[in-house]
């Protein structure tokens, strides 16, 4: 199934000039199987959720996207929003407590630093990206979180390897989302689950097992890596997340 796991929307998003009813048409219009609704700050409502699944006979669900002390993380099976999970420890605390999942997104709108935020044309790009991912993988709300978002659809190659880059030093399993704000944005990456989801528990319990796997459906324009523009196989697929497990239990034991 493939699943876009971050969208906003107008109700509850100001920078989004989407409806929930636009988003879920274009959404099954270009091929996915479901959405999640994840405001700003700010809970969708499962019981709107729901509703609105039922009246469009599409998979509906309703996270939230908070913004931490060190960057942002889309957050499944909270509830309400509350102001200390502003804290990643609260929020941590919260997730654990209400067997919720999270997954940490585009590490390198905080992380990475771009030549016009350090005012020089002295810019050595392979060297400021290592130092970047140096810093970030120090980051605990990256090495806590189960898994990373490495395709962003509104972003480009070079942020999203970024994202791959960090994800690998620190074991993390990988997702995809086009971060909807508006119509171009529908259907450019998904969350593929080769489980079939029926309800939020089944999501959130392959989120946390990280059987998922990110693809670009602009076929190449947002990744370098070509097995992001595909499917893998079943086989392939466990391989990828056994050789993912045994890094993370490596760097477990550092």
């Amino acid at each position: 199934m493939l699943i876009d796991l971050h969208n906003h929307t107008s109700l509850h998003s100001w920078d989004s000039s989407l409806s929930p009813d636009e988003t879920i048409q274009l959404s099954k219009e270009r091929g996915l199987d479901g959405i999640v609704f994840t405001e700003h700050d700010h809970d969708f409502g499962f019981e709107e959720a729901k509703t609105l699944s039922k009246k469009h006979n599409f998979l509906v669900f309703a996270g939230i996207e908070i913004n931490v002390e060190d960057g942002h993380v889309l957050v499944f099976g909270l509830k309400k929003f509350k102001n200390q999970f502003h804290n990643y420890l609260s929020l941590e605390h919260e997730i654990i407590t209400s067997n919720g999942a999270w997954i940490a997104q585009h590490p390198y709108r905080r992380w990475k630093p771009h030549p016009v935020v350090l005012q020089t044309s002295e810019w050595d790009n392979d060297n400021e990206n290592i130092l970047a991912l140096q810093r970030a993988k120090i980051v605990k709300l990256f090495s806590a979180s189960y898994s990373m978002d490495v395709l962003n659809g509104r972003t480009d190659r070079e942020n999203n390897q970024f994202s791959l880059d960090l994800a690998e030093e620190l074991g993390m399993f990988y997702t995809a989302s086009a971060d909807t704000h508006e119509e171009k944005d529908v259907g450019k990456v998904a969350t593929y689950f080769p489980t079939k989801i029926h309800n939020y528990e089944m999501l959130i319990e392959e989120i946390k097992l990280g059987h998922t796997w990110p693809v670009d459906l602009t076929k190449g324009s947002l990744t370098n890596y070509k097995d992001f523009c595909i499917i893998p196989s079943d086989a392939e697929l466990n391989k990828l997340w056994q050789n993912i497990k045994i890094k993370k239990s490596k760097i477990n034991l550092e």
